[in-house]
């Protein structure tokens, strides 16, 4: 049986192929080497078109670079977005890594790491990589036309946790997602998958922007759980001072933005009335209060504009 080299299944399962030529080869094989995988393919070789255009996309590939360089968001624990998978997939490799999370109970705490390729197919509802595969059953492969919708969502939430500091609108996830739901539906999805954990608004003139919303009780749960390992007095120094700019950056996006309103200068002057509470405490410790008011209206009105 003949596969598509990037995503293991059968290349006549049903989805439009494409036959490479010099250039489209040379940039799956570029793209490969930026995601750390061992693909290599030829000129003439048939793939799936949307697998190609996935696996090159500079999006795509940016974001799987920051997920394994930078630092995870405190309110993101993985294990709940792994264990929704494998409720999803439903299929041998689900029920073995939900055993293993329900062993490790914690994923953070045990350092658990995975390959790229292995997270890729995982979450968008392909088989095990033939590269890290003991054995093939070709009973468990699924036959017929995948639901090719679903997978290219997961891969627009993978995206969209990703690039969390970015400001993305729901027009980017529809282009991420291969144009797989239109603008609407897209936000739709979006907001019954993470419920209130999501916001989409109007910010600095663009429609639909999509950001996280933080909440105080997430921030310092995470802040509990963290404080049990075991840390050097310059990391817990450093992880105090994160946590703290986390609630006072989550308080700051929860306030009302009235963009056709500009405050007096009496109001500006006047932190109580513009500033959060949390932010005009921290800086009254560091400044005057006349100074503490003027920082801290540059400090919420940076954090409104740049999240």
């Amino acid at each position: 049986m003949d596969t598509c080299i990037i995503c293991n299944d059968d290349i006549q399962n049903g989805n439009k192929t494409v036959e490479l030529r010099e250039k489209g080869s040379i940039g799956i094989n570029n793209a490969s080497r930026e995601r750390g995988d061992t693909i290599v393919t030829r000129t003439g070789q048939l793939v799936h078109e949307h697998c190609r255009r996935s696996y090159v996309n500079p999006n795509v590939i940016k974001g799987l670079k920051r997920k394994f360089t930078s630092p995870a968001p405190l309110a993101t624990p993985p294990t709940l977005r792994v264990e929704q998978i494998c409720i999803e997939r439903n299929d041998k490799w689900a029920t073995e890594v939900k055993g293993r999370i329900e062993f490790a109970q914690d994923l953070h705490t045990v350092y658990a790491i995975y390959h790229s390729s292995c997270s890729t197919n995982f979450r968008t509802g392909k088989n095990v990589p033939h590269l890290f595969s003991l054995k093939t059953d070709k009973s468990q492969i699924k036959r017929g036309r995948p639901n090719t919708n679903n997978q290219h969502f997961l891969k627009v939430l993978d995206f969209l946790e990703d690039n969390d500091d970015e400001q993305l609108t729901t027009k980017d996830l529809v282009l991420c997602g291969d144009e797989a739901y239109r603008q609407p539906y897209m936000k739709q999805k979006v907001q019954e998958h993470y419920g209130t954990s999501i916001l989409i608004t109007e910010l600095n003139g663009k429609e639909n922007v999509v950001t996280f919303r933080q909440t105080a009780s997430t921030i310092i749960h995470n802040f509990y759980k963290e404080s049990k390992l075991n840390k050097s007095d310059e990391d817990s120094k450093l992880f105090f001072i994160k946590t703290a700019a986390a609630l006072i950056k989550t308080e700051i996006r929860s306030m009302p933005v009235d963009k056709n309103f500009y405050p007096s200068n009496n109001d500006i002057l006047s932190h109580e009335k513009k500033i959060p509470e949390s932010l005009a405490v921290f800086l009254k410790v560091l400044f005057s209060e006349k100074d503490a008011s003027l920082t801290g209206h540059h400090a919420s009105n940076k954090t409104k504009t740049c999240n």
